[in-house]
């Protein structure tokens, strides 16, 4: 494979390690280890994970909260993963997916679904490009731990989701469904609230802790409830600072009114590390299993 067709690291040795073996130990803790997840939720027995919520900060922030996530992987296999993700770099009129053929990471390349990429890119609102994918971190966070549960990682079809009107909603919705079979695992890659003056999102006086928990709460709510249109609407009320709320009302509309049997798996935020919830960022897991 031509080495300009593979789209390089960027956030090796800053997000993550950039040893493989440290990666590999480190990714592999955050599956292991139980505090990231909530551990009082009852999961269906024997079920399979076909809808993976998970955040995409710095391994060392959102790690825990995304193994939490990707440990309920380990018992099943999938032969394609779609990869929805918010664009945090560059402003899109349409959802984007990368011309690479892979990804590269310190624990080796993962190869792109180019033939799904190309039956999608004839849908009139995605574009196939390279310039939003270069640095964009939301997509490839992922990859390392999707690598650590697969060493024989399944292709991916990474697209970012920007805001969309209904139409367009729809319309996507449309040609990802064609995708999407039991053999296909769909990921959205979202943090929730973003809080403090940086981000430009400040509106709690008093009892910061509780504010930003309640607010979570809310879109953590219309997701579990499956109520695509009330995720939107929440949205538009108060502002949540959620960044891949597109890509979430796409996986909804993707895959249709019959909701996976879904279960919150974790939810913590930076400011339960540092103490600090003035600038603080929310994770939180959630994954939706086959009903059948």
């Amino acid at each position: 494979m031509p080495s300009e067709s593979i789209r390089p690291a960027a956030l090796a040795g800053s997000w993550y390690p950039a040893d493989a073996e440290e990666l590999r130990r480190l990714a592999t803790g955050f599956m292991t280890d139980p505090s990231g997840a909530a551990a009082a939720t009852p999961l269906p027995p024997g079920g399979r994970v076909s809808l993976l919520m998970v955040p995409h900060a710095g391994y060392l922030y959102s790690g825990p909260a995304a193994g939490a996530g990707y440990r309920l992987l380990q018992a099943h296999g999938y032969d394609r993963v779609v990869i929805l993700a918010p664009n945090h770099r560059r402003h899109l009129q349409r959802i984007s997916c990368p011309d690479y053929a892979g990804y590269r990471t310190p624990l080796g390349v993962v190869d792109i679904d180019t033939e799904a990429i190309d039956r999608l890119a004839e849908c009139p609102v995605i574009d196939s490009g390279r310039d939003p994918h270069v640095q964009e971190h939301a997509v490839e966070i992922q990859l390392p731990l999707l690598q650590t549960v697969y060493p024989r990682t399944p292709p991916v079809v990474p697209l970012l989701v920007p805001y969309l009107q209904e139409d367009e909603r729809r319309a996507a919705g449309r040609a990802l469904r064609d995708l999407i079979d039991h053999d296909t695992l769909l990921i959205v890659s979202t943090d929730m609230t973003h809080y403090g003056r940086e981000f430009g999102f400040s509106p709690f006086v008093d009892d910061l802790d509780q504010e930003i928990r309640n607010l979570d709460q809310g879109a953590i709510d219309r997701i579990l409830s499956w109520d695509k249109q009330g995720l939107l609407d929440y949205a538009d009320r108060t502002g949540i600072t959620m960044c891949g709320l597109q890509a979430m009302a796409l996986a909804m509309e993707t895959l249709g009114p019959d909701a996976p049997d879904l279960r919150l798996v974790s939810y913590f935020r930076s400011g339960d590390r540092d103490g600090d919830y003035t600038f603080s960022v929310s994770y939180s897991t959630i994954v939706g299993y086959d009903k059948s």
